[in-house]
C-alpha cells in the first residue's frame, strides 16, 4: 500500500526532518570516541553558553546526587560522567527545538521530561544496564510529536485537544484518523537521522509496540511502562489516573508487583515535581 501522501512530505523528505543542534551532534560524537577527555567535551560544551549553564545548574541539584557544589564545567562533566552528559545535552536539544511555549509545547515538554525520569527510575529499580539510554530513550520518545507541532502545527492542536479531553482516546488512534500515520514512525526515522544507536531507535518506534522489539526488546518495555507512568500521574496531554499499570506487558515482564509499582510511582511523581524546574 502507498504510504499517504503527508507521511512522505514530512518523513521522506530529508530536509523536512529536523536536524540535531550542532554543539549536541559534536558532542555525540566525542562521546562515542573512547579517546574523548573531559577536556575535549568542555570545549565543546563551553561554545553554547546557555547549554554549560544548563549542565551546571542539574549538576548541581538532586538528580545527581553530587554531594559538593560544582561550579566548572570540567568538574561537572567528571562528576557527572559522558553518559549523563549525553542525556543532558539531548534534553537541551529538545527544548529548543520546541522553540515557542504555548500549552502544545508545555505538556508535550513535561511528558517527555517526566517520561525520562520515569524510565531511568525504572531501568534502575530493575537493574537494568542501559539506566541513562533508557532516560533518552524516555526523552526522545515521543520527538515525533513535536515534529507534528513544528510541521502540522493546527492539527496537533486538534490532536492535543481530542485526547486531553477524553483518556480513552490515545494519540495514535488520533493521528491515524487525522493523519494516516503516527508519532512513533515519525521519531524514529529523526533518532535515525541523528546517528543514534539502533536500540534507541528501536525503542522509540516501538514504545507503543515493545514486543515488536528485536534488537534490544527490554528498552522497548522500560520506556512502554514509564510513558504509562506518565499518563497514570497526568504528567503531559495523556491523563489516564484510572490506567491499571498492572495489566502492562512491561509490568509482568519485569515482574513487579502492586508494591513496587506504587513505589515507582511516586518516585516518579517526587522526582518530577523537584526536579522538573532544573532541567526546563
Amino acid at each position: 500500500m502507498d504510504q499517504p501522501p503527508i507521511f512522505k512530505q514530512i518523513i521522506q523528505t530529508t530536509g523536512d526532518l529536523p536536524t540535531i543542534p550542532a554543539v549536541a551532534n559534536l558532542v555525540m560524537q566525542k562521546i562515542s570516541d573512547p579517546d574523548t577527555s573531559p577536556q575535549d567535551l568542555q570545549q565543546i560544551i563551553s561554545t553554547d553558553q546557555a547549554l554549560a549553564a544548563r549542565i551546571l545548574k542539574i549538576g548541581n541539584s538532586t538528580f545527581y546526587g553530587c554531594s559538593r557544589n560544582i561550579t566548572r564545567l570540567s568538574d561537572a562533566i567528571v562528576i557527572i560522567g559522558f553518559n549523563s552528559i549525553r542525556s543532558l545535552v539531548m534534553t537541551s536539544a529538545l527544548r529548543d527545538l520546541l522553540k515557542s511555549f504555548g500549552l502544545a509545547e508545555k505538556l508535550l515538554w513535561e511528558h517527555s521530561l517526566g517520561c525520562a525520569f520515569a524510565s531511568r527510575i525504572i531501568a534502575k529499580s530493575i537493574k537494568f544496564s542501559k539506566v541513562e539510554e533508557s532516560f533518552l530513550a524516555g526523552l526522545l520518545h515521543d520527538i515525533g510529536k513535536v515534529v507534528l507541532n513544528l510541521k502540522l502545527p493546527d492539527k496537533m492542536s486538534r490532536i492535543i485537544q481530542e485526547v486531553y479531553g477524553n483518556p480513552l482516546k490515545t494519540f495514535l488512534e488520533s493521528e491515524q484518523e487525522m493523519l494516516g500515520f503516527d508519532h512513533a514512525q515519525i521519531g524514529q526515522l529523526v533518532v535515525k537521522k541523528w546517528n543514534f544507536a539502533e536500540e534507541i531507535e528501536e525503542a522509540i518506534g516501538n514504545h507503543h509496540r515493545p514486543e515488536k522489539a528485536k534488537i534490544l526488546p527490554p528498552l522497548s518495555f522500560v520506556v512502554q511502562l514509564g510513558n504509562a507512568f506518565c499518563h497514570k500521574l497526568e504528567i503531559g496531554p495523556t491523563k489516564n489516573p484510572d490506567l491499571d499499570i498492572m495489566e502492562l506487558t512491561a509490568t509482568r515482564l519485569f515482574k513487579l508487583d502492586g508494591k513496587a509499582v506504587s513505589r515507582l510511582l511516586d518516585e516518579t511523581r517526587e522526582t518530577f515535581d523537584s526536579q522538573q524546574s532544573a532541567f526546563m
